[in-house]
């Protein structure tokens, strides 16, 4: 496991894929910064940056896992490291501690650059002390994607198939995530007392609360916006939950899994 680990790390350190996400992700960060800076409010939208590129790593996360596990199936890596030896559960862990760790660095890289950008532009006054809960919330929507990214990668065994295959379950996610927000947000009445037609009641909204709750994406919109401890919490254990199924099925399924 920590050979293949080791040599999963070096791998990484030297796709070209993995370094244009990150410089990619440098480049929008720091126009990210700059943008909130020019309309005077960097430092009250400190929690909306944390959660800002989260989209962008859902379909970042879905090409690399795509290309990099891929790039395993093609070249016949996984059936030479069958071959010597090496388990199909080390070898699928492996995998996902990798594509999570891909994720984890651009993440990473977003808020250094960010508030680095942002001390430059503001000065001490801005400061990365947020609440620790955000950044776990976000870590965690990170690892949902590796987790899920892995599981279908691993699914599908030609590389360009399981990069298209996450492309568009990434922009899946994106899309019900901001719809599945947006519809459990409505208000049953306005201000003006008169029903909204929008507001999503009875059976329906139970399932809405449901999907609004599990999706990634509308979580990481949820918690933009809210600072509350206990939705910060429900999102991190919803997610720890997300990965541990995700893992085990994709376990399940490497297992049976015909390698040729």
């Amino acid at each position: 496991m920590l050979n293949l680990l080791s040599a999963g790390f070096v791998r990484l350190t030297k796709s070209r894929l993995f370094w244009l996400f990150v410089a990619a992700e440098t480049a929008w960060s720091a126009f990210l910064a700059w943008l909130l800076y020019y309309f005077g409010n960097i430092k009250e939208n400190l929690y909306l940056s944390i959660f800002m590129p989260m989209f962008y790593l859902c379909v970042a996360e879905a090409v690399f896992c795509g290309f990099y596990i891929g790039t395993d199936y093609s070249d016949g890596t996984v059936r030479n490291k069958i071959a010597v030896g090496k388990t199909r559960e080390s070898i699928y862990l492996s995998n996902l501690m990798i594509c999570c760790l891909a994720g984890l660095a651009a993440l990473f890289t977003h808020l250094a650059v960010f508030f680095g950008a942002g001390y430059l532009l503001v000065g001490p006054a801005i400061s990365p002390q947020i609440s620790i809960l955000k950044y776990l919330c976000a870590a965690a929507n990170v690892a949902v994607y590796a987790a899920l990214f892995t599981l279908m990668s691993t699914l599908c065994s030609k590389m360009a198939a399981a990069a298209t295959a996450n492309i568009f379950i990434s922009l899946g996610l994106i899309v019900s995530g901001i719809y599945a927000y947006a519809f459990y947000v409505q208000p049953e009445f306005f201000s003006d007392g008169s029903a909204n037609h929008r507001y999503v009641g009875g059976a329906a909204r139970a399932v809405l609360a449901f999907f609004e709750a599990v999706l990634p994406t509308s979580s990481a919109i949820e918690v933009m916006g809210n600072n509350s401890s206990i939705v910060c919490l429900r999102v991190i254990l919803c997610s720890l939950a997300e990965v541990a199924i995700f893992t085990l099925a994709g376990l399940w399924a490497f297992r049976r899994k015909n390698i040729n």
